[in-house]
């Protein structure tokens, strides 16, 4: 991200909440979705951060998502609910469902909630952070909009669905999350490379014609390729199958891309399963094996050009410290895109080019 200037984390909050306060979004829903945005870039996740502000405004604007949605939890079972999203930003959905998930997790031991009716809720690892922090394991899936080829296909036809797991750590702060999509590389840093003219690494995409390629505007319109072949390809199919079919969601193709399909609501499907860490021993007896787990693998031989053993959620957190003392870094490209928000919407900027 080239020519960035950084930014305190209550500035970046204060604008996204400003913008969608002027979008018609209410107090509540403003706050939320403003903290889990802004989330997102203070743990280095910029692709999920305030980039897409822009989008998901422009989906207000075009009447395919609602502005403020009525929740309606059904229940299934004792421990089981599903959530009607009612077209909503993602976001809230998915927030108002690990709290029900967690909940339950805390009375039951353990709870599962699956939404419908959603749309893009960012950064997974915003909801597996709420449940490490409330003594619990966490798995959270979505699908989306079809990015990725089956394994022998030249068409996309799944999401870049992400597998996230999480599960808290000796330091609250710093939980153990793994949150991955089933794409080589994020979609929205394909976009941020096509905008840029940016040359990719081989083996991200290929473009409209089938053909690899490097170049970042040919990627961003042609087909992502998953991770690790058909492993990844599969992991993708199996994330429509569970957060699209078994929620109710759109599923196999039908999920409308939240940039630039604007002919409906785009029902995305989330499920998301908690966990009590004290299921079968005590919460303190499970953080004492995690972080003996921690302890040995860190003692491990480095391999070549490695200093030292990061845990997934490690280079997150460590970026969240580098930012907290330094601020956010936003390239000069999403300042431009955000400052034509504020021009529109007559909101003050702190932004400078």
């Amino acid at each position: 991200m080239n020519s960035s200037k950084r930014y305190k984390k209550s500035e970046l909050i204060n604008f996204t909440y400003n913008i969608l306060k002027k979008v018609g979004l209410n107090n509540s829903n403003s706050k939320i979705i403003s903290d889990l945005i802004i989330r997102a870039d203070e743990r280095g996740v910029w692709s999920h951060g305030i980039v897409r502000l822009p989008v998901y405004v422009n989906r207000i604007e075009k009447k395919a998502a609602k502005k403020n949605p009525n929740f309606k939890f059904k229940k299934i079972s004792n421990n089981i609910f599903h959530l009607s999203g009612d077209n909503g930003l993602g976001y809230l959905a998915a927030n108002a469902g690990i709290k029900k998930c967690v909940a339950l997790a805390k009375e039951k031991g353990i709870g599962l909630v699956a939404i419908s009716k959603s749309n893009h809720f960012g950064m997974a690892a915003n909801y597996l952070e709420f449940a490490s922090k409330n003594k619990c394991i966490a798995w959270v899936y979505t699908n989306a909009s079809k990015a990725l080829p089956p394994h022998g296909a030249m068409a996309p036809f799944f999401g870049t669905s992400p597998f996230a797991f999480g599960c808290p750590t000796k330091n609250k702060n710093k939980p153990f999350i793994l949150d991955m999509a089933s794409s080589s590389v994020a979609r929205g840093k394909l976009k941020f490379a096509a905008q840029k003219k940016i040359k990719i690494p081989f083996g991200y995409a290929l473009d409209k014609f089938g053909k690899p390629t490097n170049d970042g505007s040919k990627a961003f319109e042609g087909i992502m390729l998953p991770f690790g072949g058909m492993k990844g390809a599969g992991i993708s199919w199996m994330m429509d199958i569970v957060a699209g079919i078994f929620t109710g969601a759109n599923h196999s193709g039908k999920v409308k891309n939240a940039i630039n399909d604007f002919s409906g609501p785009s029902n995305v499907g989330h499920l998301m399963i908690c966990m009590r860490t004290d299921l079968f021993q005590s919460h303190n007896s499970f953080i004492k094996k995690i972080e003996f787990g921690f302890k040995k693998v860190k003692k491990l031989k480095k391999a070549k050009g490695f200093k030292t053993i990061l845990h997934p959620g490690e280079p997150e957190y460590l970026n969240y410290l580098s930012n907290k003392k330094k601020g956010i870094s936003l390239s000069r490209g999403i300042i431009i895109e955000l400052n034509k928000l504020a021009q529109k919407y007559n909101v003050k900027t702190p932004f400078k080019i």
